[in-house]
């Protein structure tokens, strides 16, 4: 379980708003149209309360049904006008963020796939995933209401703030007491709420790797008397989230009470200007009213905006850990073919980030081709990273590992395939038939070819399932459905990281080990032991301890020697009668 979490960065609010601008750049025709749409329809909106002033003047001055009524049919073909040119461009910015978002969205799920496992490691896969699921869903919410609604508003108050300027400026200069008070209301939210929306969101990724490690190593928990242990972190991971939670809704409050206070001190200075001018003569009791609803029209936006501040944040919290996944550097490189498929390990060493020790040190292994070599050592000793290293998906801080003269992180086959295939015990079954799950790495396989590698791990359960199952399997069938694709992408090199972990005992144990024989014959192999009795045929054993190479030598040679191996073997024989 990961113990030594490095978080994958997050993007300054310059990064992320340069990432931005380059996904918006193509999208700028769109967004002037937009403009003009928005600036249109918020301009002919403002004669509503205009006209609405002028139909309480009429009443007052005692004018004619007829002429009350044409006033009224205008408000109502304005309304209408301006609710289409608004509606308009509504459609408009939302067409042209959703492609932008979708845009995003595939960027950084391709980012994410090409991350370097090793960051995936020390990060934990629940930082990656709450970041292309709960991160996504904030930014999805903003683009798809809280956006267009806030850009509607703006242009609204805009517009209606220089109208107003227009029909009274006294009023207008009334309207302004607000503005301090909505001022220092979001200064202060602001300054509150976006440290608190980071850490929530830190928490809930933490939360969220707690249960992955859990639900994925319950054998594990419950063979080690854990469960109390690993339920009690889950909840002080879950309590401190919601802890965090309630700080944060206690600022939002703060922050509501605040635009609540300015819209009742707006509102009351302009009805007393409004006495004041309407009494000195200056001012029409229509044109009072309409400065009344005036401000109700720039009020509403202004607290539409205001308040949108809130999930703004929250997406833009999302966005900057989105576009913090673009900025690590992506592990595909360049390329080149392997001449042969001997492994050569020299004085490699490496260091998880936050580790406080070397995983592994000045470890030095040849391994010929076609050989095959067993892993063994006690939990920590550093077996699952040297074999991810000779994989090549992590590269060694120090030291060399080639795969036939070559790096192992670019090694290729001759048809460009990578060189080495590697499968943990980690192993994931998609969604789909049994038949798409295979042709992922083979794509233009046919059903016989499906069926042929299925056949060689000893699938006995393909005849009555068949091909096009999609429905639950047991974990030994999933296992073996991985073995099958290695058969299929038939790479030189195989490293299997106790691929056969949870085999369980039986039938389905000897089904997987003739499996991993059938995966390995013919090709260079690692095998990291979940099974001491994989060790026994292998052409090479090595004892790993606390990332050193402490013995090596066939399985009969190292029980000969009654060392560290020895005594590992006969506890395990111990054990399993």
């Amino acid at each position: 379980m990961n113990t030594t979490a490095v978080r994958l960065p997050e993007a300054s609010v310059r990064d992320t708003g340069r990432a931005v601008l380059a996904l918006v750049r193509p999208r700028l025709r769109t967004l002037g149209a937009v403009v003009v749409l928005l600036t249109l329809g918020s301009g002919t909106a403002l004669a509503v309360p205009a006209l609405q002033g002028r139909v309480v003047d009429d009443v007052i001055a005692g004018a004619g049904l007829a002429r009350v009524g044409l006033t009224v049919g205008g408000i109502i073909l304005t309304g209408v006008v301006a609710a289409l040119l608004i509606l308009w461009g509504g459609r408009q910015l939302v067409t042209a963020l959703q492609g932008t978002l979708a845009e995003l969205r595939e960027d950084v799920l391709d980012a994410a796939v090409n991350l370097d496992p090793g960051d995936v490691k020390s990060a934990g896969s629940s930082d990656v995933v709450s970041r292309v699921t709960g991160d996504v869903e904030s930014v999805t919410g903003a683009v798809t209401e809280v956006l267009p609604r806030a850009t509607q508003a703006l242009f609204t108050l805009i517009v209606t703030a220089l109208g107003f300027a227009v029909l009274d400026p006294w009023l207008a200069l009334a309207a302004l007491v607000a503005i301090p008070v909505q001022v220092l209301s979001g200064v202060v939210f602001l300054r509150r709420s976006r440290p608190l929306y980071i850490r929530q969101q830190r928490m809930d990724a933490e939360r969220g790797q707690a249960l992955i490690e859990t639900v994925n190593g319950t054998a594990t928990v419950r063979a080690h008397a854990q469960d109390e242990a690993r339920l009690g972190l889950i909840a002080e991971r879950s309590l401190a989230s919601v802890e965090i939670g309630r700080e944060a809704t206690k600022v939002r409050n703060v922050f509501n009470g605040g635009l609540n206070t300015a819209e009742f001190l707006g509102l009351a200075a302009i009805l007393a200007v409004g006495f004041w001018r309407v009494d000195a003569g200056m001012l029409t009791v229509g044109g009072a009213t309409a400065g009344a609803l005036f401000f109700q029209r720039i009020f509403a936006p202004v607290s539409i905006l205001l308040a949108s501040i809130d999930d703004l944040q929250r997406a833009e919290v999302g966005l900057s850990r989105l576009v913090g996944v673009l900025q690590v550097p992506r592990v595909d490189g360049p390329s080149r073919p392997v001449q042969d498929t001997d492994v050569r390990i020299n004085g490699l060493s490496f260091r998880y980030p936050g580790a406080d020790r070397e995983n592994l040190e000045n470890i030095s292994l040849t391994i010929p081709a076609g050989r095959h070599v067993v892993l063994v050592g006690a939990s920590g000793s550093g077996k699952s990273t040297l074999a991810r290293l000779i994989a090549g998906t992590l590269p060694p801080d120090t030291g060399t590992a080639l795969i036939g003269g070559v790096d192992a992180t670019v090694a290729t086959s001759s048809s460009g395939a990578p060189a080495t295939v590697l499968v943990t015990q980690e192993i994931h079954r998609f969604s789909g038939t049994v038949a798409d799950n295979l042709r992922l790495v083979a794509p233009e396989a046919t059903d016989a070819e499906l069926t042929t590698a299925l056949t060689a791990v000893h699938a006995q359960w393909l005849e009555h399932l068949g091909l096009d199952h999609d429905g639950p399997l047991h974990e030994s069938a999933v296992q073996q459905i991985a073995l099958a694709r290695v058969l299929l992408a038939d790479p030189p090199v195989v490293v299997l990281d106790e691929a056969t972990a949870y085999a369980g005992t039986g039938r389905d144990l000897n089904a997987l080990d003739a499996a991993v024989g059938a995966v390995v014959a013919g090709r260079t192999s690692v095998i990291v032991a979940h099974r001491l009795t994989q060790a026994r045929d292998a052409d090479l054993v090595v004892v790993l301890d606390s990332g050193r190479i402490a013995e090596s030598g066939t399985h009969d040679e190292l029980v000969r020697r009654n060392g560290r191996y020895a005594r590992l073997w006969d506890a395990w024989r111990t054990s399993t009668r």
